[in-house]
């Protein structure tokens, strides 16, 4: 198994993605109208995607509404109520999203993990250094996608708004790092 090693920069309310030093895409996310908005990036800095946060009280779920430039649009919805795992269907397949323990996300593709984030760098050189392996470089902007909606409204890679206990995460069954 082959696993491509890439790069993340958080900085305030941005994220970059790097392969060795060359950008490969990046995301920002806005207020906008008391929502929180994001766009994500190509490398020559044109809009691929457009996101909108929102959370539906009534069923107590997060709602992550994703338009590519065609106009077309996938809700990306939390599946559980302490939204550890999430799930989204493009082109008749299905991604799920699962958070871990010690700052970890996987992210399956029809049940087969393809990727994991790992921002558990405890130097202070790479505070804001988000790790990621994938299996194949043809889903780094499906998975960088999806990772930017995690991260919307997150001003520091470091620090959540909420806290989530660590017992309420999910357990990573088959960890890369």
């Amino acid at each position: 198994m082959q696993l491509h090693l890439y790069t993340i920069k958080h900085n305030n309310n941005t994220l970059s993605i790097y392969s060795s030093t060359e950008k490969q895409y990046s995301s920002s996310w806005f207020m906008d109208f008391g929502k929180f908005g994001c766009e994500v990036f190509n490398k020559e800095e044109n809009i691929i995607y457009k996101i909108t946060k929102q959370f539906q009280f009534w069923k107590w779920k997060m709602v992550y509404t994703i338009k590519n430039n065609d106009e077309i649009i996938t809700k990306l919805i939390s599946q559980n109520n302490r939204k550890t795992v999430y799930s989204i269907s493009i082109n008749q397949i299905t991604y799920e999203l699962d958070i871990h323990f010690k700052k970890k996300i996987s992210i399956y593709k029809n049940e087969i993990k393809i990727a994991e984030f790992d921002a558990s760098f405890s130097d202070s050189d790479y505070k804001d250094t988000i790790k990621l392996l994938l299996l194949d470089k043809k889903d780094l902007e499906i998975c960088f996608l999806l990772y930017s909606c995690l991260k919307i409204g997150e001003t520091e890679q470091n620090q959540k708004a909420i806290l989530t206990s660590q017992k309420q995460l999910e357990v990573n069954k088959e960890p890369w790092s």
